[in-house]
């Protein structure tokens, strides 16, 4: 990869991620141009988030760690009790009392990585996007790697005894397009054999090639070259202008999101895109 363009750094930016390539345009803009590094790691995350990251890392403390079923739990459990977020605190409850379950689901359902390594960071190069897409691969050994997926319950209407309710994590039938898209990346950069797996606390369900057409060459890389499109867009952005208010001239903010906009800055934002 050549030098970094200058509008690449006059905005800080030395790589691309999946994470980023997901997001909203609009959202790209305000993160990833707006908000400094420091203040981008201050925007605050619910109690989904601090489920995943509890799950993951019980199961990869099991399957790369070595650990014992209940230390790991134990540590998913201390890891989601020191977790900042503070969304709701009836998810928090529900969720915490999910991690045992939902961490033993998914080593069971991994069994295969077993003994594998965990958090490989990877870079791949995309034809004419000049800087690469970076990321850090869940699982993998020598010959394949996985990425895994939580899926929590969605919180449902208050009950007549004025409990809240909570609707059972629902797994896809195929893998979702944003996730598809991050392992067509990390199989660009590593050529090993992708594989995709859900985890709920109730059930689990893992991807590959051999029971997954989206997981074959030709499916990921079409997914490979939309992530590829999306980067492009936002180059072309960044030679447009490194200015945000100028790239939030061009763009929609879409403030009704439902997820993206959900954090502490959302009043900034609202004031850069003069809302």
């Amino acid at each position: 990869m050549s030098e970094v363009p200058e509008y690449f750094e006059a905005v800080q930016l030395h790589h691309f991620s999946p994470s980023q390539l997901n997001k909203p345009i609009s959202n790209w803009i305000f993160d990833y141009v707006y908000l400094s590094k420091d203040k981008r790691r201050e925007i605050t995350v619910g109690e989904n988030a601090a489920f995943g990251t509890a799950v993951h890392g019980g199961i990869q403390a099991v399957l790369a760690g070595g650990q014992t079923p209940t230390d790991a739990i134990d540590a998913a459990i201390l890891d989601f009790d020191f977790h900042p977020a503070n969304e709701s605190a009836e998810k928090r409850e529900k969720f915490r009392g999910m991690i045992p379950d939902a961490v033993t689901v998914g080593f069971e359902t991994l069994h295969e990585f077993a003994g594998c390594e965990e958090e490989k960071k990877v870079y791949a190069e995309l034809q004419g996007i000049e800087v690469p897409v970076m990321g850090y691969i869940d699982l993998f050994t020598e010959t394949a790697f996985c990425e895994v997926k939580t899926k929590a319950p969605r919180m449902g209407a208050i009950k007549k005894d004025g409990s809240r309710g909570f609707s059972k994590a629902t797994l896809p039938k195929k893998p979702e397009f944003a996730h598809l898209g991050q392992v067509a990346i990390y199989h660009a950069a590593t050529g090993l054999t992708p594989h995709l797996a859900y985890i709920s606390a109730e059930d689990g369900v893992i991807f590959s090639p051999e029971n997954c057409e989206e997981l074959q060459p030709d499916k990921l890389g079409y997914a490979l070259n939309e992530m590829r499109r999306r980067a492009a867009l936002r180059q072309n952005l960044l030679r447009i202008s490194t200015d945000p208010k100028v790239l939030a001239s061009l763009t929609d903010p879409d403030f009704q999101h439902p997820f993206y906009w959900n954090h502490q800055f959302k009043d900034e934002a609202k004031e850069l895109w003069k809302i």
